[in-house]
């Protein structure tokens, strides 16, 4: 664990982009990583969602989020294009929304394995609790091992866990084993996740603690 003399938590600003950009690039697959562009439209849109934990001085850990509605979750295909407004929040985020959605977490190579995206989504969950008029904190996450299991359905797969009880995709585990419940699954939620088979899992937080 990185010493707690070196590592803070703040919001993102425009200066970090670059950074943002590096960190999503060692986190995700290449199709999938945030450009320093889009980092900057989020941090534009909503500020408060865009959270950084600062290690030695450097961005090292990022979580990202929005505010929408229900009936814009409800009004079309649950697709990450259409609920992120192509991963930039400009269309898609809204300041009164009701709905609280974590939209990614990534940490850089030098402090992989420390738990740091598990502390920001965390952050995350505990400010949605504390703003007036959300109702749901949900996320749409990966099935990122799900290429390895392609003979199973969606739904088999979700539920697929080792003999200690654990999920036996890490993503997911990652929510569902911290308080998250599994919603519902989408197919062409993402089509170049090659990993997840475009597949995106709908998983909500309790608001109340």
């Amino acid at each position: 664990m990185p010493s707690s003399r070196l590592l803070r938590f703040r919001t993102a600003v425009a200066d970090d982009a670059e950074a943002l950009a590096r960190i999503d690039a060692e986190s995700w697959p290449a199709p999938l990583a945030a450009t320093a562009d889009q980092w900057r439209s989020r941090i534009a849109s909503f500020p408060g969602g865009q959270w950084v934990a600062v290690f030695d001085g450097e961005p090292a850990a990022v979580a990202t989020a929005q505010r929408i509605s229900e009936a814009f979750l409800r009004a079309g295909p649950v697709t990450y294009e259409r609920l992120t407004d192509g991963g930039t929040f400009r269309r898609s985020h809204a300041a009164d929304g009701d709905i609280y959605q974590l939209v990614a977490v990534g940490a850089g190579a030098v402090v992989r394995g420390f738990g740091l995206g598990r502390r920001l989504i965390d952050k995350q969950i505990e400010i949605a609790r504390a703003m007036p008029g959300i109702r749901r904190i949900i996320g749409l996450t990966r099935p990122a091992r799900y290429h390895r299991h392609p003979s199973l359905s969606i739904d088999e797969y979700v539920n697929l866990r080792h003999k200690t009880g654990r999920r036996f995709d890490p993503v997911l585990e990652f929510h569902l084993g911290y308080g998250a419940s599994l919603v519902s699954t989408h197919a062409e939620f993402r089509p170049d996740d090659a990993e997840s088979l475009g597949y995106g899992v709908l998983i909500e937080y309790p608001v109340a603690t």
